[in-house]
């Protein structure tokens, strides 16, 4: 996690990337990447180790710009729109970056009944997983309790202080959140409505909305969760058969 970041890994994020996404407010979208990258890649490889290596990532690369998009034909109130937040390219490959190197880690940091965020597992499997256990315990007659939370706006609610403890409590390196911690350090996010743009908004929590590691950094995050669940409740008669949490 702290090896300078190398070109083939750069090409990887620009690949990976979306096609047709709408570009945050430097106007450069990722098509601009991909058709030119025989031209920039030495440019832009340079400028992701100089973003991750030596933290230099500037407060307008850090910013997203909010655009509101209808959710009903006739809207009333601010839930009939669904604001999505457009991050600039460039910090959108260096996450990307970052969240492929993370998730090869994912599935041995994580508790084994953990889907999001791990390679490989679905939520097919997630669902099939529920489904058998429902239908052990009707056969064994095996009481089965199954709790389902709502993390409502869940990504929006996550201390930046509890990330990057929680973070360290995986092992990562100081020098790593050091790195996370500049990339959230000064973020702020405007709305745009109509053609007309708002004053900054500091952010001072979440995991930001379009990002790439987001999705990562969140299950990391409630994964504290699951392992207190299977510290505190009864262990399953059922030693063999897979948890759900």
């Amino acid at each position: 996690m702290e090896q300078p970041v190398s070109l083939e890994e750069v090409h990887i994020a620009v690949r990976k990337g979306g096609r047709n996404k709408a570009s945050g407010s430097d106007g450069i979208g990722l098509q601009f990447y991909k058709a030119n990258w025989a031209a920039v890649q030495d440019d832009v490889g340079a400028m992701m180790n100089q973003m991750f290596m030596d933290r230099k990532v500037s407060a307008q690369q850090k910013h997203g710009e909010i655009v509101c998009l209808l959710k009903s034909r006739d809207p009333i109130t601010p839930a009939d729109f669904r604001p999505i937040t457009l991050l600039n390219t460039d910090y959108k490959i260096m996450d990307r970056t970052i969240a492929y190197r993370l998730c090869h880690m994912m599935e041995e940091l994580l508790h084994p009944s953990k889907f999001c965020g791990v390679s490989g597992r679905t939520i097919f499997e997630a669902m099939a997983t529920v489904l058998q256990a429902i239908a052990q315990a009707e056969v064994t007659r095996v009481p089965l309790c199954a709790l389902f939370l709502d993390f409502q706006e869940g990504f929006d609610r996550i201390s930046h202080q509890y990330l990057f403890t929680i973070l360290r409590s995986y092992g990562f390196s100081d020098w790593f959140v050091e790195r996370m911690k500049n990339m959230y350090e000064e973020a702020a996010s405007f709305i745009q409505i109509n053609g007309h743009v708002s004053g900054a908004i500091p952010i001072h929590s979440s995991v930001r909305q379009g990002c790439p590691m987001s999705m990562l950094l969140f299950a990391l995050c409630v994964n504290t969760l699951f392992l207190i669940l299977d510290r505190n409740l009864p262990v399953s008669e059922l030693e063999n058969e897979p948890e759900i949490l």
